[in-house]
């Protein structure tokens, strides 16, 4: 295109001979497409941000000069040679040379221009990639951290409930030793994972309850309803662990009376919909945590889906309900 206006622009504006605009307009274009591939280079390997903008800018017009010049210089030597005869066009050439000039500094900047929006863009596209992969490993870090708090809590409740049982029932007690010991062993197996079947997290919660029924026997109570679709769905592991031990710890230890925890699921748009819920004394004293599970719960799915309206908590006088919504 700027060969063609450069021959139109000679030919109606000047009245070059046609022939000789094609010839000039290849020569001055061709030398300064090589020159414009020339300047790739020092623009690439400049330290911009180690230089101010003056610096920067006097380094290009003093290049712009020096490159301009050889490439005038070079154009009218080639023209002048092929066009010895056409005294009427070399005078135009001389003539012409300062506008040329001008125009060349023009293209230099625009070359140069382009350059460094290139260099920009692809600086940008770099510096997203680094963050997104720095992302991914906080991502990762902060999961493994919150995964890492579930058991020393658990542990910890299984040990004082361990503790008190030596004193009044010895044989629960070793079961229960030996019970807590099948659930760390699946906690350990599942440390490098960050996800697992809706099938495996429920077979957990079942070693869970049943370390907690030997403690408080048939006022625990626990049904279960869920389908073979919704079982094969995948979730973050140890993720309803939090869920059950708020059950033990505000529900079925303040009360005297039979505390049931059902668990109902359903998969619906895209998602495993669970819902845990409790019955609880409202005249029992309830014991202030420091909000470990629920906190853990919403910061797990926040970072593992982008996403904070997967955990939804409904309470009333004597009614406990959480639910969960896991995007497959």
């Amino acid at each position: 295109m700027i060969i063609i206006a450069h021959i139109l622009i000679l030919h109606l504006f000047y009245e070059v001979d046609v022939l000789i605009g094609v010839v000039d307009s290849l020569i001055f274009n061709s030398l300064f497409c090589g020159l414009g591939l020339v300047c790739w280079y020092p623009v690439k390997y400049s330290n911009i941000d180690s230089q101010n903008f003056v610096t920067i800018l006097t380094n290009h017009f003093a290049a712009a000069v020096l490159a301009i010049g050889a490439w005038l210089f070079f154009g009218e030597y080639i023209l002048d040679k092929s066009f010895s005869k056409a005294t009427e066009y070399l005078e135009f050439l001389s003539s012409s040379l300062p506008w040329r000039f001008v125009v060349g500094i023009l293209y230099y900047l625009l070359i140069v221009l382009f350059y460094y929006m290139i260099l920009y863009y692809n600086n940008l596209q770099e510096r997203i990639t680094q963050e997104v992969a720095l992302k991914s490993l906080v991502q990762q870090a902060e999961l493994k951290s919150l995964k890492a708090q579930i058991n020393p809590h658990f542990i910890f409740n299984g040990l004082n409930s361990i503790s008190a049982l030596t004193i009044t029932n010895p044989e629960m007690a070793q079961e229960m030793v030996i019970k807590l010991s099948g659930f760390l062993r699946y906690s350990i197996n599942q440390d490098g994972n960050q996800k697992t079947t809706f099938d495996e997290e429920l077979r957990n919660i079942d070693r869970y309850l049943d370390i907690e029924k030997i403690r408080f026997g048939d006022r625990l109570h626990f049904d279960k309803r869920t389908s073979y679709e919704c079982l094969q769905k995948k979730l973050p592991n140890l993720i309803l662990q939090p869920l059950f031990e708020n059950v033990i710890k505000h529900g079925v230890h303040e009360s005297i009376d039979e505390i049931t925890v059902k668990l109902t699921s359903y998969c619906e748009n895209g998602l495993l919909h669970i819902t845990v819920s409790n019955n609880y004394d409202p005249e029992s004293v309830v014991k202030r945590g420091d909000g470990i599970g629920l906190r853990n719960i919403r910061e797990r799915l926040q970072l593992s889906y982008q996403r904070s309206d997967l955990l939804t908590i409904d309470q009333t006088e004597n009614y406990f309900e959480v639910k969960l919504k896991i995007p497959q």
